[in-house]
């Protein structure tokens, strides 16, 4: 799917949210009520202690252990998409783009102030939870998976979680559960052995008189300048990034537009606003990057207005042809 078409996609479902389009709910799935526990989780990868965001912790139902899919994918340094229309989780190594948002998201969710303590299992309670319990097609570097039936994926507030058992074999990872600390834990990168280096043999230096000596050359040695980046990488990174907020927006807005088909209100139409500044407050931070790369490296910054007026202009048609219905 091009930028356009995902972009036309993803506004077409917010403007709907906001606006309260009607349309048939009977496609959408009834969201349950299901006791869960929500326990102080760690996650070290690596390492390093990772959070996911706030809206995003994970819980224990039934005595199964669920964690969000795109902060355990990219923690693990794996590229996660999310196909609204088959309902289609890719999981897959990342390409040269994705990996930069991956660095991105993990530095964010990065935590410097770790804690192994046992946790008080006295004061552990249920809570209540509103999900939608979904059928989920997963893909894993490929390969086709499903987890059984009585460990589905489950939709929360617009983000998708998984059982962690599932996943780790999935992704051929082994994750380790700490059931006194709460801690997940995983090594993503193969220990490297230290190489054995020969002696070298220590040659004379001879130090080049000025002006380079004979036959006029240079005399190496010199500071070496950084490489300058191309436009096209710089365009490359943009739309990158672009691709990676508009599918993280199609998982979170799809989820909201089902659940204010079965279940209209205010609260849901407040959500997709926020959730629709949210977006556009990142887009405008990629385009502030983007323009602030190509100033510095003396490149043409026009693309950026047309980067601008393709999102406005999606915006103004997508809103255009809902009203006329």
């Amino acid at each position: 799917m091009k930028a356009s078409q995902r972009m036309k996609a993803i506004t077409g479902l917010s403007l709907a949210l906001v606006m309260g389009i009607s349309a048939q709910a009977s496609a959408a799935q009834v969201p349950m009520d299901v006791d869960v526990y929500q326990v102080p989780m760690h996650f070290t990868f690596d390492g390093k202690e990772y959070a996911p965001p706030v809206d995003q912790q994970g819980f224990i139902y039934e005595g199964t252990t669920y964690v969000p899919i795109r902060f355990i994918s990219y923690s693990l340094d794996k590229a996660v998409n999310w196909d609204p229309n088959t309902y289609t989780v890719t999981i897959a190594e990342p390409k040269t783009t994705e990996k930069i948002n991956i660095s991105e998201y993990k530095l964010n969710t990065q935590v410097f102030s770790k804690s192994n303590e046992k946790f008080d299992k006295s004061k552990l309670a249920p809570s209540n939870l509103k999900v939608y319990k979904e059928k989920i097609n997963y893909v894993f570097d490929g390969v086709k998976k499903s987890p059984s039936d009585e460990l589905p994926g489950y939709i929360v507030d617009g983000s998708l979680f998984v059982p962690i058992r599932f996943f780790s074999e999935s992704v051929g990872k082994t994750i380790n559960w700490d059931p006194e600390t709460y801690t997940v834990s995983a090594v993503t990168k193969e220990e490297k052995k230290p190489e054995v280096k020969l002696p070298e043999v220590t040659k004379p230096v001879t130090t080049p008189p000025i002006g380079g000596g004979a036959g006029g050359g240079g005399g190496g040695g010199g500071i070496i300048a950084p490489t300058k980046p191309s436009f096209d990488s710089i365009k490359a990174e943009a739309d990158g990034k672009i691709s990676s907020l508009m599918s993280e927006a199609q998982t979170s807005l799809t989820a909201l537009y089902l659940q204010y088909l079965a279940t209209p209100s205010e609260s849901l139409k407040a959500k997709g606003k926020a959730k629709v500044e949210e977006i556009d407050g990142r887009f405008e931070q990629i385009m502030s990057d983007t323009e602030s790369k190509l100033t510095s490296n003396g490149y043409d910054r026009s693309i950026i207005d047309s980067y601008r007026s393709d999102y406005e202009k999606t915006k103004a048609d997508q809103e255009k042809a809902l009203k006329s219905k």
